[in-house]
């Protein structure tokens, strides 16, 4: 374990996705441009601008709300979900305390609260249960001084959804324990049906972005949909920080607001088609465990074995996974769904070749 001031998952991706010409890396839809929209979203500015400049915070926070099915004073918008995310640890974290976090894990989940000083504990997510979340066993692993508990929705690596139910007894669970559930939903809108936790308990805090849907990465438009209580405290704790956002990425994605349905519509059938091809490459492999494909972008191939030999073997042959020891599970590999349709199919028989010689 590498110290907590780190991200090595992060810094990681920065040197390995997108560099070899078959990826199955990336966990999100490539980046969409949006210069083109450049005029119509400066068009749409106020003239002149409010002497008020939190005002694009406002117009951000109430068609959120709308998208979401909640209210405007239970947004809080960030800088994507990574700037949603430590906002919420560093405000629920901010008395000291300790995090308690899935594993396997999305490494910022947790090295973000440890930077911040918490302290940490983890709770597993089973390979034999589908990666599935057991409340009982979240619950047996709290402490007296836990006051955040991080899950991911859908999960990063295996893709698992988390039932409602399930999420419900999390957040009466933390009611209970007088404790918050963040949950990162950065996948979420892949999910056809699936509502954002945040509407379940008011002890569910949900945080998600326009990245990984609709590859609006680069303009940082993220939030966390909470409490009114709660997003009042981050808004006086963003003056610490960053005090304010920038105006025009926001903008740039409000004037494309109308696009977000067809452009997560294309999210889902790119996911669903290449996990379609993934399945069928990777079935009759009785050593293999394939994460069921929920809708979710990404899955995780549990091999059993040490996955070092498969991803140096596959980066040989131009084909790009990411190890499971990336995200605490050694042992198997993360896949992607939404690389390139020309290419996928090539990809997908690449690996199905090379895990028969790694098992076999």
């Amino acid at each position: 374990m590498t110290t907590p001031g780190t991200l090595p998952y992060l810094l990681w991706a920065r040197q390995h996705v997108g560099r070899l010409p078959l990826c199955l890396r990336a966990s999100g839809m490539p980046t969409r441009s949006l210069e083109a929209t450049w005029p119509a979203a400066l068009q749409r500015l106020p003239e002149p601008v409010p002497h008020d400049d939190t005002w694009h915070h406002r117009l951000l926070a109430s068609a959120v709300a709308t998208r979401l099915g909640g209210a405007p004073e239970q947004v809080f918008p960030s800088l994507g979900t990574s700037g949603a995310n430590a906002s919420v640890l560093s405000l629920l974290l901010a008395s000291g305390g300790e995090l308690l976090c899935e594993a396997p894990y999305y490494d910022p989940l947790w090295r973000s609260g440890a930077v911040l000083g918490a302290q940490l504990r983890f709770f597993q997510r089973a390979a034999g249960c589908d990666w599935q979340i057991d409340p009982l066993a979240v619950e047996a692993a709290l402490d007296h001084g836990t006051r955040v508990v991080a899950i991911s929705r859908p999960h990063n690596p295996t893709g698992a959804d988390t039932p409602e139910p399930v999420l419900v007894r999390l957040g009466e669970m933390a009611e209970a324990h007088d404790i918050h559930v963040l949950v990162d939903e950065v996948y979420l809108e892949f999910l056809p049906q699936a509502r954002p936790a945040f509407l379940l308990h008011p002890r569910l805090i949900s945080t998600c972005s326009l990245t990984k849907t609709h590859g609006l990465g680069q303009h940082r438009v993220g939030w966390v949909a909470t409490t009114p209580g709660l997003v009042e405290e981050l808004q006086q704790r963003r003056l610490h920080a960053e005090a304010l956002l920038p105006t025009l990425p926001f903008q740039l994605a409000l004037a494309n607001w109308q696009q977000l349905d067809s452009w997560r519509d294309q999210a889902r059938a790119r996911a669903s088609q290449g996990a379609a091809v993934l399945h069928q490459a990777l079935q009759g492999v009785p050593e293999l465990r394939l994460s069921p494909f929920t809708g979710a972008p990404l899955g995780f191939a549990w091999l059993g074995v040490d996955e070092q030999p498969l991803v140096q073997a596959l980066e040989q042959r131009g084909v790009g996974v990411t190890p499971g020891a990336c995200f605490g599970a050694t042992g198997g590999v993360r896949l992607g769904f939404t690389a390139s349709p020309e290419g996928l199919a090539t990809a997908a028989r690449i690996l199905r070749e090379e895990i028969d010689e790694l098992l076999h």
